[in-house]
């Protein structure tokens, strides 16, 4: 993840005339146009770009899809919305587990709760891909090995 920090400070050092991956940019000592002290970045820099100022959220998007981590990003936001996109009382006895190449894996009590779910899949399908740029492909509805941790049996 390291590499990933250092590759966003070098896209901001590069837009902003920074020297490097920590800011430090020559000729700006404690906002002080002029400066010869170095180690100090000039907060007004990042908008003297040529191209003018780019949200640090579109910066870091971009690297993450470069790296192959916006698709991993994306199916991680579908986990944390399992229980919203499919209702407390699903949520309630259910855990979606994992994605990986557009199907998802999801926990369930029992055999009778994964024919349910199996009944449902077109619609929970519809509404984990609305608006989504990932898609899933498939639902894998699993027996839970019996933890304690999983919904509330």
């Amino acid at each position: 993840m390291s590499e990933t920090r250092e590759e966003i400070a070098r896209i901001l050092a590069d837009r902003s005339g920074a020297a490097g991956p920590g800011g430090e940019r020559e000729g700006a000592a404690e906002g002080v146009p002029g400066s010869s002290k170095h180690g100090v970045y000039r907060a007004g820099a990042a908008a003297s770009t040529p191209r003018g100022p780019e949200k640090v959220g579109d910066i870091l998007e971009r690297v993450l899809r470069r790296r192959g981590l916006a698709k991993r990003l994306e199916y991680q936001k579908l986990l944390e919305d399992w229980p919203r996109l499919v209702g407390a009382g699903v949520a309630r006895v259910t855990r979606a587990r994992s994605v990986r190449d557009g199907v998802l894996v999801v926990e369930v009590p029992s055999s009778a709760w994964a024919m349910e779910l199996n009944l449902r899949r077109r619609q929970i399908m519809a509404r984990l891909n609305a608006g989504r740029s990932v898609r899933i492909e498939r639902v894998m509805f699993v027996l839970s090995a019996g933890d304690e941790g999983v919904g509330g049996w």
